[in-house]
C-alpha cells in the first residue's frame, strides 16, 4: 500500500544497523561533521535531569507504601512480601522488554505515520506482557499453599494478588507510554507524570490502608486499591500527554491494527534487556541469602550497602536511557562516530555524578550512614566497605552506558550473555565467598563481577558499532 510505513526492522545479523553488509561510515550522511561530544553531553544532561528526578519521585512513592504497610499486621506484611516476590521480577521483565521500542521511536520521531505504528506495536506488547505478568501474580494463592506457606499468610492474601495482577496490566501500558516519551526526549513530561503518580500514592495509600478521614480502613487490600486508582487515573493521562506533546497530536493513534512482525521486532530488542534486570536482581537476592546465613549484623550491613548503591546508580540509568535515542538516530543514518560519541557523552554525564556522590558518602560516612542505622556494628561495617562500594558503583555505571548503546543498535543479546556469565558466576560463588571471607570477600566478588561487565559490555558495543 503506498505510504504505508515499514515494520520496525528486526535486529539480526545482516540488518542495516549491525550487519556485515551495512553501510559503514565515520560521520553523518552528507559529510556533515558529527556533533561535538561536549555539546551532546550537555543535551543529554538537560534531558536526563528530569528523568532522574522522576525516578526519585517513584522511589519516594514506594517508600511511602512500605512505611505505611509497616503499621499493618504481621500476617498482612508476610502476604505482601509473598506477592512482591513474584511482582518485582514480573515488572522487571515487562518494563525492560518495553524499552525495546525506544530505538524505533527515536528513528521515527518526526514521522507521525511511522511513529504511530511503533506506538501500536508497543501498546499491544504491553497489554500482552501485562496480562501474562498479571496472571502470574494473581496465581499466588494457587501455589502458595502447596509450597507450605503458613495458613495465616494465605488468609491475609484475600483479594490482594488478584488486584495487584490487574494493576500490572495498567502499569505495563503506562510504561509503554513512558518509554515513548523518553525516546522522544520528553523527560519533563515523564517527570510531571511521576509527580502526579507519587502525589496520588502519598494521599491514597495511607488513607485506604489505615482508614484516614472518610476513607475505609482496608488494610493490605487498600494498598492494591490505591495502586489501581493511581493506574486508572495516570494511564489515560499518559496517553493524553503522548497525544498532545508529540507529533501524534493530529494522528488517529488507535485506528488500524498492529502487525505481529512489528511487535516481535520490539520484543527481540527488549526481552533480553528485561532478562538482564532479572539476572542482576536475582543474583542480588542470592547475595542477600548468602549473608543471611552468617550474622544478623552482616546481613543488615549488606542490605544498607545495596540501598546506597541503588541510589548512586540512578544517574547512570537516567543518562543511559536518555542517550539511547541519540545512538539509534546515529545508527540509522550510518554514523559510526555519532554512535560512539553518544555513548561517550553519556559517560560524561553519568560518571562524574556517580563518582562524586559515592565519594561524598565515603568522605562523610559517619553522618550519612548514621541517618540509615543506629546500630554501631552495622555503621562500622558499612563504613569499612565504602571503598569496595565505590568500585562496585562506578563499575556498574560504566557498564550501563555501552549496554544502552547496544539497545540503540537494536542488539541486546550480548548484554544478556555478559550478565549471565558475570552474575551467574557470582551467584554460584556467593555462599562459598560468604563462608570464607564474610561480607568483605562477598563484595570483593561483586566488584569483580561488575568489572567483568564493563569489559563484556564495552567490547560488545565496540565490535557492533564498528559495523555501522
Amino acid at each position: 500500500m503506498p505510504g504505508r510505513p515499514a515494520d520496525p526492522p528486526t535486529p539480526a545479523p545482516g540488518s542495516r544497523t549491525t550487519g556485515p553488509d551495512a553501510p559503514a561510515g565515520d560521520g553523518p550522511a552528507g559529510g556533515a561533521p558529527a556533533e561535538p561530544v561536549g555539546r551532546l553531553a550537555r543535551t543529554i544532561a538537560g534531558k536526563a535531569g528530569p528523568l532522574y528526578l522522576s525516578m526519585l519521585a517513584t522511589m519516594v512513592g514506594g517508600m511511602v507504601t512500605a512505611g505505611v504497610l509497616g503499621n499493618v499486621g504481621t500476617a498482612d506484611l508476610a502476604a505482601h512480601a509473598l506477592v512482591v516476590a513474584v511482582l518485582n521480577p514480573v515488572l522487571m521483565v515487562v518494563q525492560g522488554a518495553l524499552r525495546g521500542s525506544m530505538p524505533f521511536v527515536a528513528e521515527h520521531e518526526t514521522d507521525p505515520g511511522a511513529l504511530v505504528e511503533v506506538v501500536r506495536h508497543s501498546a499491544l506488547l504491553a497489554v500482552l506482557l501485562g496480562f501474562l505478568g498479571g496472571a502470574l501474580v494473581a496465581s499466588v494463592p494457587l501455589w502458595a499453599g502447596p509450597l507450605g506457606v503458613a495458613e495465616p499468610t494465605l488468609t491475609a492474601l484475600g483479594a490482594y494478588p488478584l488486584l495487584i495482577g490487574a494493576w500490572v496490566v495498567l502499569a505495563a501500558v503506562k510504561s509503554s507510554m513512558t518509554v515513548l516519551l523518553i525516546g522522544l526526549g520528553r523527560g519533563r513530561s515523564v517527570l510531571a507524570l511521576s509527580l502526579v503518580s507519587t502525589g496520588l500514592s502519598v494521599v491514597l495509600t495511607p488513607a485506604l490502608i489505615l482508614g484516614v478521614g472518610p476513607a475505609p480502613e482496608l488494610g493490605l487490600t487498600g494498598a492494591a486499591v490505591a495502586l489501581l486508582v493511581d493506574g486508572a487515573l495516570t494511564v489515560p493521562l499518559s496517553v493524553y500527554v503522548v497525544r498532545r506533546r508529540t507529533v501524534l497530536r493530529r494522528v488517529p493513534v488507535w485506528r488500524g491494527a498492529p502487525r505481529w512482525s512489528g511487535v516481535w521486532a520490539i520484543a527481540r530488542v527488549g526481552l533480553p534487556t528485561g532478562s538482564t534486570l532479572l539476572v542482576k536482581f536475582g543474583t542480588l537476592s542470592v547475595l542477600a541469602m548468602a549473608m543471611a546465613r552468617t550474622t544478623t549484623a552482616d546481613a543488615a550491613t549488606h542490605q544498607l550497602l545495596v540501598v546506597i548503591a541503588s541510589f548512586a546508580f540512578l544517574p547512570a540509568v537516567a543518562a543511559g536511557q536518555t542517550s539511547v535515542p541519540f545512538t539509534a538516530r546515529a545508527a540509522g543514518r550510518g554514523d559510526r562516530t555519532g554512535v560512539r560519541r553518544s555513548v561517550a557523552a553519556g559517560y560524561l554525564v553519568s560518571l562524574p555524578v556517580v563518582v562524586v556522590s559515592t565519594a561524598a558518602v565515603w568522605v562523610a560516612s559517619a553522618p550519612v550512614v548514621g541517618l540509615l542505622t543506629a546500630d554501631p556494628q552495622v555503621r562500622s561495617g558499612v563504613a569499612a566497605l565504602l571503598p569496595v562500594l565505590f568500585v562496585v558503583t562506578v563499575c556498574d555505571a560504566a557498564q550501563s552506558q555501552p549496554g544502552m548503546g547496544l539497545m540503540g543498535l537494536r542488539n541486546t543479546l550480548p548484554s544478556l550473555y555478559s550478565f549471565g556469565v558475570c552474575y551467574g558466576l557470582l551467584a554460584l560463588a556467593a555462599v562459598p565467598l560468604a563462608e570464607l571471607g564474610g561480607l568483605t570477600l562477598l563484595w570483593a566478588g561483586y566488584a569483580v563481577a561488575t568489572l567483568g561487565l564493563v569489559v563484556g559490555q564495552g567490547v560488545a558495543f565496540w565490535r557492533l558499532s564498528a559495523r555501522v
